[in-house]
């Protein structure tokens, strides 16, 4: 498309009927443009296995309108075939390499015993000539080699004791063939039909046949089952001579796409017009070749449906069910709504996919024990455990808990003898004057079923009569004059807010409460000590208010008023406008520590040394989580009164990376192993661990079996 304007003897621009008597050049003239490509895929090939999950593929080429292989950028990448997808056939019953293990008589179902009395090979029955016990047996053939013209099977071929063991003394000459002949059918071959009509009457023009590949019989196939390089051409030039110039076709301009998006067409008017710019008839320019009237036209990406890959199979086991991701994709990277899509082409988001078959479990018992008593009530115990279909004990997860037996059950035997057990009296509590005796008495049950009496503590109810006394008076004779200090109760604090003292009476006294002087100094209790009285006190209750009330900007330890109590509280950060709360561990860095374990056990399944912690165990140290941190002080959120765990300010991280306070874990083994730190399998429970600081709680759940 040109701008063609009328101008004056100047150049300058003006009306169009000061050119009226001019013939009027043409604003647009025809272009050729090639031909968007589109993709052709071939036939999908068969499965890469003939047992089991295997793959197809096939072939994807861009192609031209008129089915000629073109360079893959004239296609929309974004609408390219798959060129593989997933297979499944039916379970495989393959023949066992392992030596050690016998392999199924029959694997099968239509192999049978030759009864002939020569035993000659069968090979449609798949067993051979017996020789000496030992057999040929043969597998299913496998698919032919080629699609046409001929090929070759194949098919495995082993020898066999009579219990299914591989064996290597087979009679050779009898062995059945391992591969043989099939035929396919003859290959495709090209076809072509006659010359169309040219489709110019001169200038040079174009005419074309059909040419396709196809059985004798008429069956049709994709060009790529053809010899694709000896394919007869399907067009060529005609008409070449020149045409006349008295008139020429001239076209409009195109109108606008036929679709909002996708692929349309775009349309235009084309007429026949002589130099001097007059419509002419259509006929007077038929030996000229006529612009295209319609072409086509992308308006812009229609939404289209994505899928992405097939997710694992819902059991281990038997029929269950895979699921992918369904979206409507318009773009490159933007998914929309739904509804935007065409909801009947909406692929599949879900399948069937078929394991292996399930194994089968049942509980299983062994024989009750004695009674745990030989009178009485008692109990008995018996081992319940899960078992497979060959009584090996496996997790009792597999097995209905609904169903499980008893363990244990109560059982009655004739009643229980009680009787008083006294011991020795102990030596008298004082040397000289009045004190008491002790000795231990006790109700105890007879075991008479054994060959000697056996005595197990009892309530004192069961024991007939009144119990013995197990205290008694002695007297010693009359006591020396000795002296003690004795001291009084405290009195109050010294004063009602804040820190005081306080005073008691202490006096050395006689044995008779006679004053005396015979008492030791050096053992003299204290008088006085010092009291905290925060009743009715202005004391600050944060280290915030320390700073403010005290003017204070020095970090330390500092009495503050929390929930009514008197803490010593340390202050950090004192010259900052927000100074936090610490509490000092009494027990410091040595033992306030979390710690995420390293090592990972190859095989997690086992819990080898009873959990215990060995670095010659057979682990990896890979463990990205793993981390070992001290900590002398922890931070506390006064208006939560919770530890805040994740404060490391205190704390020294000595290993790996940083492990809040108060946390444990650890990726050893996914067995019930008994160690202290966190299980990765989530059959192992959490406990309840408290941090406790002067009437401050601070309840945290931590993973694990113990704090």
């Amino acid at each position: 498309m040109r701008y063609v304007s009328c101008r004056d003897d100047q150049g300058s621009v003006a009306d169009e009927a000061a050119c009226f008597q001019l013939p009027k050049p043409s604003a647009t003239e025809a272009c050729t443009v090639t031909p968007c490509g589109q993709w052709k895929a071939a036939e999908w090939t068969s499965c890469s296995v003939t047992c089991g999950q295997g793959k197809v593929t096939r072939q994807v080429v861009c192609v031209d309108y008129s089915d000629q292989i073109v360079d893959r950028s004239e296609c929309d990448v974004e609408d390219i075939p798959a060129t593989e997808q997933e297979c499944s056939m039916p379970s495989c019953q393959q023949i066992n390499p392992d030596y050690n293990r016998p392999i199924h008589p029959f694997p099968y179902p239509d192999y049978r015993q030759n009864n002939n009395q020569g035993g000659n090979l069968n090979q449609n029955q798949g067993r051979g000539h017996v020789h000496g016990g030992n057999q040929w047996r043969t597998g299913p053939w496998g698919a032919c080699s080629s699609t046409c013209a001929g090929g070759f099977q194949r098919r495995v071929v082993v020898c066999q004791d009579e219990n299914g063991y591989t064996a290597s003394n087979c009679d050779a000459r009898t062995k059945p063939d391992e591969q043989r002949s099939c035929e396919s059918g003859p290959c495709p071959q090209w076809a072509y039909g006659s010359w169309g009509e040219c489709t110019k009457p001169c200038g040079g023009g174009t005419r074309t046949r059909l040419v396709v590949c196809q059985h004798p019989n008429g069956e049709r196939f994709t060009d790529l089952s053809c010899e694709i390089l000896d394919k007869p051409p399907d067009r060529e030039q005609c008409n070449m001579q020149d045409c006349s110039q008295d008139a020429a076709w001239n076209s409009g301009p195109w109108s606008s796409c036929s679709v909002s998006c996708g692929r349309g067409q775009k349309y235009r008017d084309v007429y026949c017009m002589s130099k001097d710019g007059k419509h002419l008839e259509n006929n007077l320019c038929k030996q000229l070749a006529k612009p295209n009237v319609q072409r086509k036209c992308r308006g812009g990406r229609c939404p289209k449906w994505k899928t992405g890959g097939w997710g694992q199979c819902s059991v281990s086991c038997g029929r269950g069910v895979q699921q992918r991701s369904v979206f409507c994709h318009i773009g490159t990277h933007k998914t929309t709504r739904e509804t935007e899509c065409n909801q009947s082409s909406r692929p599949a988001s879900e399948q069937e996919c078929q394991m292996a078959d399930c194994a089968t479990y049942s509980w299983e018992m062994e024989d009750w024990q004695d009674c745990s008593k030989t009178c009485g009530e008692g109990s008995r115990y018996r081992k319940v455990f899960c078992a497979d279909q060959n009584t090996q004990e496996a997790d009792s997860l597999n097995c209905d808990p609904n169903k499980r037996p008893t363990e244990i059950e109560a059982c009655n035997l004739p009643p229980c003898e009680y009787i008083w057990i006294t011991g020795d009296w102990s030596e008298c509590s004082v040397t000289c004057g009045k004190g008491y005796k002790q000795r231990l008495v006790s109700c105890s049950e007879i075991y008479t079923g054994k060959d000697h009496y056996e005595y197990g503590y009892q309530n004192t109810v069961n024991c007939p009569g009144t119990q013995p006394p197990n205290v008694q008076s002695c007297y010693l004779g009359e006591c020396p004059v000795l002296a003690s200090w004795r001291v009084g109760n405290w009195g109050s604090c010294s004063v009602s807010c804040g820190i005081g003292v306080m005073h008691r009476s202490v006096q050395c006294l006689t044995n008779n409460d006679q004053p005396s002087t015979l008492c030791l100094e050096d053992l003299k209790p204290g008088e006085r000590r010092r009291c905290h009285n925060i009743h009715d006190c202005e004391l600050p209750m944060s280290c915030k208010e320390v700073k403010q009330l005290k003017t204070i900007s020095e970090d330390g330890e500092y009495y503050l008023k929390v929930k009514g109590r008197l803490l010593k509280i340390y202050c950090a950060g004192m010259e900052s406008d927000r100074p936090k709360e610490y509490v000092t561990l009494v027990k410091g860095e040595a033992e306030n520590f979390s710690e995420v374990y390293s090592y990972r056990l190859h095989n997690p399944t086992e819990c080898p040394y009873n959990g215990s912690r060995r670095e010659d165990c057979q682990c990896r140290k890979d463990y990205t989580a793993a981390g070992f941190t001290t900590f002398s002080k922890v931070r506390l959120d006064l208006n939560a009164m919770q530890i805040i765990t994740t404060d490391l300010q205190f704390a020294q991280t000595l290993d790996g990376r940083p492990v809040p306070f108060a946390t444990a874990g650890d990726c050893y083994s996914a067995a019930k192993c008994p160690q202290v730190t966190q299980q990765c399998s989530p059959n192992h429970g959490s406990i309840l661990c408290a941090n406790r600081y002067e009437g401050l709680e601070q309840l945290k759940t931590l993973p694990g079996r113990s704090c």
